[in-house]
């Protein structure tokens, strides 16, 4: 069930980590109360342990929570790597991260799929999330966090396998987060159309503006996106844990035009 909560992004890659205690605060004083855990500082715990620790003790000072992260991204990380030993490898780091994201409060985990032709079928990259989501639902049933196989540039076709394959699992640690960016600008016909046939396993989603031609990850305002008639459809969605923003422009500005539309 969805509740009245908007996770706010921040780039923290773009944060020295001398800033980041600095930055928490800021964030926390423009009226946000939920932020969403970065993959980065995962990352940066590997080369340097107890740095994981250290930001969420940052974070409870601040006064914020982190009911939302995105995964660990980039080809290496994606559910349908084609590199087998990669895959696999990738998802002991998976897993570790689950754990420590289950200490800071998280509920939803956003994973992309990648997806690939192979003979010109899709049918071994399914096989491949397939065996990635297998893999980490029992971590997940484990810390309570919801797997959520986010919408990307797929095709019609393969967005609509997404929302069969997750009905296919039906099981509460497993469900889709919805990117209305994405949907926005990967797909030839109207975004409410993806959101009809995701809506009934969407557990987080993504909001972001566009103009329906590139990934912009603008603010709302900074696009075509009819936020009033979206924001209605995204509340009605019977599994959504919560909503995050997804902007490039994360200060405060940004946040005020997300927390306008939300409300």
């Amino acid at each position: 069930m969805l509740e009245e909560k908007i996770v706010h992004f921040v780039e923290w890659k773009k944060v020295a980590d001398e800033d980041l205690a600095k930055t928490l605060q800021d964030v926390r004083s423009w009226g946000v109360t939920d932020i969403v855990a970065h993959p980065i500082w995962y990352m940066k715990d590997q080369e340097n342990k107890g740095f994981l620790k250290k930001v969420a003790a940052m974070i409870k000072d601040a006064g914020l929570k982190t009911p939302a992260c995105h995964a660990l991204w980039g080809k290496m990380f994606d559910l349908a790597n084609e590199d087998e030993a990669r895959r696999i490898a990738s998802m002991e780091d998976h897993k570790a991260f689950l754990y420590d994201l289950a200490e800071m409060g998280v509920t939803t985990y956003t994973l992309h799929l990648g997806i690939y032709r192979v003979n010109d079928s899709f049918e071994y990259s399914w096989d491949q999330i397939r065996r990635s989501v297998d893999a980490l639902l029992p971590v997940a049933e484990k810390t309570s966090i919801a797997l959520a196989l986010e919408n990307g540039g797929e095709a019609m076709n393969e967005l609509r396998n997404l929302a069969e394959l997750v009905k296919e699992y039906a099981h509460p640690q497993v469900g889709t987060c919805f990117d209305t960016g994405h949907a926005n600008c990967y797909s030839a016909t109207s975004l409410f159309e993806i959101l009809d046939f995701m809506k009934d396993d969407i557990v987080t989603c993504h909001m972001h503006d566009n103009y329906g031609s590139y990934d912009d990850h603008n603010p709302p305002g900074s696009g075509n996106i009819p936020w009033d008639k979206l924001i209605a459809a995204l509340k009605a969605c019977p599994r959504m844990h919560h909503a995050e923003t997804e902007s490039g422009d994360w200060d405060q500005d940004s946040w005020n035009k997300f927390y306008s539309v939300w409300k």
